[in-house]
């Protein structure tokens, strides 16, 4: 496995401007994002993604995508996902929010906003960077 981002406390603040997400910051022992252009690279053939989370109950769930890519910076570093199997209730695509899913949306930054919510922007009330529709039901780079 690749590790593409890793929070392990709050001591790294993921509200970062685009260029920063673009190429990559933190860590890769502490808190850490791999970044966006190296994900497209890494992601031309769409390879296997998998969603680790330790939920504040102590438990390890665990989201799989046979399909994963992100687009190039010209298409916003769109994010595809398929083939969804796991035990966390597909956190990508089947949002318990209510159509606030990720696939297909355009990366987003406080200083780059591609999210579609016409009230504001999404990255600037979540302080982080993410695929954003109309703000979010799941955000792994927001705060700690």
């Amino acid at each position: 496995w690749i590790i593409i981002q890793q929070r392990i406390d709050g001591s790294l603040s993921f509200e970062q401007k685009w260029g920063a997400y673009k190429s990559g910051f933190g860590n890769i022992s502490e808190n850490f994002w791999f970044g966006l252009e190296k994900m497209h690279l890494l992601t031309t053939t769409k390879p296997t993604l998998r969603i680790e989370v330790l939920t504040t109950d102590g438990l390890w769930r665990s989201d799989h995508y046979k399909d994963f890519q992100v687009q190039s910076e010209g298409e916003g570093y769109k994010l595809h996902v398929g083939g969804y199997y796991g035990d966390s209730g597909d956190v990508i695509t089947k949002s318990s929010a209510g159509g606030l899913d990720m696939q297909d949306m355009k990366f987003s930054t406080f200083d780059k906003d591609n999210d579609a919510w016409k009230g504001g922007e999404c990255a600037d009330v979540s302080a982080s960077g993410w695929w954003f529709q109309n703000c979010y039901s799941i955000n792994l780079n927001g705060r700690y």
